[in-house]
């Protein structure tokens, strides 16, 4: 999907992150995005001014900590896409959620109580960081079945796929999909999220790219500059 260009210090320029964010906590009061509607518009510009015009809103669920409904993120995109318009903000939002693997997300798929989004109807979860969690195969499968196309969050930043990256080849094979941040290519050589995220550039296993923000706050890469606009962007931790 994306050019590969390796420079002489041996890592790589990062890929561009193009028009869409697939990955964005941009709604206001939902989970640990903004807090408010002003937050959500500086995300917008923000994001517009990366050379972003499509944002696919994805808010944690989380059964004991978000159990947001499909119903409340519907009702905050539609006034989220009111607010930019009032405000004069081109930017194009789609719904979608960031589901935990847990079994209230198999329930979820058993009742097709998913949001999903693109033509390959594209469902982002998340797993925790340490552990393959037991259910994992059986949600994957479950998606699958159901007609969606499982897309696993920032994969970079799994330390049991850091470790064990014959899982990411058994995940591929399940038909999972790897979304990865964008602003963890601009990790040192010292970050193993960094140095993962590389690793499944150069072996084309990045499918789609995202910001993860949570907050229009600065990147930290003091100097890094995109290709895009020449503005200089802070690294979400």
């Amino acid at each position: 999907m994306f050019s590969l260009l390796v420079r002489r210090d041996g890592l790589i320029d990062p890929p561009p992150l193009g028009d869409t964010d697939v990955h964005c906590h941009i709604l206001p009061g939902i989970d640990d995005g903004p807090e408010d509607p002003r937050g959500s518009l500086a995300i917008a510009r923000l994001l517009l001014e990366m050379g972003i015009t499509t944002v696919v809103a994805t808010p944690h669920v989380i059964s004991d900590i978000y159990p947001t409904t499909t119903d409340r993120i519907l009702e905050a995109v539609e006034g989220l896409r009111k607010l930019l318009k009032n405000s004069g903000l081109d930017l194009e939002v789609l719904a979608g959620a960031e589901y935990y693997v847990e079994g209230d997300l198999l329930g979820r798929v058993e009742r097709g109580d998913l949001l999903s989004f693109g033509k390959d109807k594209f469902v982002l979860f998340e797993s925790p960081v340490e552990s393959k969690p037991m259910i994992l195969e059986e949600i994957v499968f479950a998606m699958k079945t159901a007609g969606y196309t499982p897309l696993m969050a920032h994969v970079e930043r799994y330390r049991y796929l850091q470790k064990d990256r014959d899982q990411i080849a058994h995940l591929r094979r399940l038909g999972v999909k790897f979304q990865v941040n964008h602003p963890s290519f601009m990790l040192p050589k010292t970050s193993r999220r960094g140095e993962m995220a590389r690793w499944l550039y150069i072996k084309g296993m990045v499918d789609l790219l995202g910001t993860d923000m949570h907050r229009a706050t600065p990147w930290v890469r003091p100097g890094h500059k995109t290709r895009r606009a020449g503005v200089t962007y802070k690294l979400f931790g």
